[in-house]
């Protein structure tokens, strides 16, 4: 039997093939389509500018090398408000990025899914493209650059100050702090090399500090109430820097009107990780090596500044014995957390420490208003010299007589300051200075002793009046 094929059954595959060849057509011409497009977004596409269309990858690369080096050799200007800085690209290892040039030249409609792709081709095909020399910096040269310019330009504030100069005082604006985006600066640095820009970076600024003393604080400053010299040996390095370090700390100190100011507090601790040195300082009555050695000078500096200018003391302390660079009982000994010079300001107006120093000597000023201004009269009113020891010990172990400590005599003595100030008005208080003596110990061979000794010539200090009231310096001629 044979069965004939229904006409409407042989439409059916008629008409599938039809549709299957008019798939494949449309396909086939999809995908013609397709490339054609990227081949004619090929072709809208400059490099830096430049059309690339008829240049071979080795002269695009030779052009993107030129590029780099001539880029490279720039520098960023980094600027906010009155700072500008440069930074040369070349600190940052800036290089070319290469593998993103290339995908965004030669890449067209070739990354994601295929609507993704057909976007690409025609967003381009309609605007074009221009590739920037993309550059990139080593992101470990990048952060410690980073790290390194926001250590120095990460301001601080400058508070204003005042400045004794032959022409008079000087005062000197403040200057605000400012804390600079360090992830902000970051970003730009690299959106500018993604760019293949250099230029300037205009700085974020995250946050502004306020200078504590400002120039109005300073206004009514208008002279040099008093200042005092002191002189040390320079050759002792170690007690020179840290005279150094505390004449710094203690520089540009204001006093309000009727505050106290502490020289512990305004100067801070005297500790090996602030920059002290090991020098010679009084500890039991007896000369020992430790951080900070000198800085007691520093405050005798300040003691008599603040005399001559008619503060008042509020608390000082005499050293274990006299200091050599003032007359006997004008001195003021400080210790961490024990020892503290402390005076206060009795006048209407403002008051402000001014330091200098050379290599071997420390000045201290005290600067004021006009109508604060006063004379300063000294005068010892008792005077006494307290004997000291000398023993010798007997030790079988030495040869020779050896000195194990130092003796010297003690001292008391009270000095009267009058002040007259320029109202009219006048105020009198005492330094009191009690030194005790020290016993001198000697090991000897033979027979061991104790006496009393005084070594110290009253008549010696006749002219300690004349020093005292040297308005300056005590060892000026």
């Amino acid at each position: 039997m044979i069965h004939k094929r229904s006409r409407t059954s042989g439409g059916r595959v008629a008409a599938a093939r039809r549709f299957l060849l008019g798939a494949v057509s449309l396909s086939v011409a999809g995908i013609i389509l397709f490339f054609g497009g990227q081949y004619a977004a090929a072709q809208r596409v400059l490099l830096d500018g430049r059309d690339v269309s008829h240049m071979t990858r080795d002269d695009a690369d030779a052009y993107l090398t030129e590029r780099e080096s001539e880029i490279t050799a720039r520098a960023f200007t980094l600027k906010a408000e009155d700072l500008q800085v440069e930074l040369p690209l070349s600190q940052l290892d800036a290089h070319l990025d290469r593998e993103r040039i290339e995908r965004e030249v030669y890449g067209i409609g070739r990354e994601g899914t295929l609507t993704e792709r057909i976007s690409e081709i025609a967003t381009v095909l309609f605007y074009g493209r221009n590739v920037p020399v993309h550059l990139q910096a080593d992101e470990g040269k990048l952060t410690a650059v980073l790290t390194e310019f926001l250590k120095h330009y990460d301001r601080a504030p400058v508070n204003a100050y005042a400045e004794p100069t032959e022409g008079g005082i000087v005062l000197h604006e403040e200057e605000d702090g400012i804390v600079i985006d360090a992830e902000a600066l970051r970003d730009d640095i690299r959106d500018k090399l993604a760019a293949g820009e250099t230029g300037t970076v205009e700085l974020t600024v995250s946050e502004r500090r306020e200078a504590s003393i400002k120039k109005k604080d300073l206004k009514e400053i208008d002279t040099v109430l008093a200042y005092y010299t002191t002189h040390f040996n320079g050759c002792d390095t170690n007690r020179s820097e840290n005279i150094g370090i505390a004449q710094d700390r203690l520089n540009h100190t204001l006093v309000r009107a009727g505050e106290s100011c502490s020289f512990n507090e305004t100067v801070g601790t005297r500790t090996r990780d602030k920059g002290y040195k090991d020098a010679p300082v009084y500890f039991d009555n007896k000369l020992v090596m430790d951080a900070g050695g000198g800085v007691c000078q520093v405050s005798t500096t300040l003691f008599n500044a603040v005399l001559r200018a008619g503060l008042v003391i509020d608390g000082r302390s005499p050293h274990f014995a006299p200091a050599g660079y003032v007359p006997v009982g004008m001195d003021a000994t400080v210790a961490d957390n024990a020892l503290d010079f402390i005076f206060s300001n009795p006048f209407r107006h403002a008051v402000y420490i001014y330091t200098t120093y050379t290599g071997d000597t420390a000045t201290v000023y005290i600067l004021g208003n006009h109508e604060d201004l006063c004379s300063v009269v000294f005068v010892t009113t008792s005077r006494k010299t307290l004997p000291h020891e000398v023993i010798r010990k007997h030790d079988p172990s030495v040869t020779a007589d050896t000195k194990e400590q130092e003796g010297y005599d003690g001292r008391e003595i009270t000095i009267k300051r009058e002040v007259y100030y320029h109202d009219g008005s006048t105020y009198t208080d005492f330094i009191v200075s009690a030194y005790e003596p020290n016993a001198e110990i000697t090991r000897t061979a033979g027979a061991g002793s104790r006496e009393i000794v005084q070594t110290t010539a009253p008549e010696g200090e006749a002219n300690q009046d004349e020093m005292i009231n040297r308005p300056h310096d005590p060892l000026a001629g």
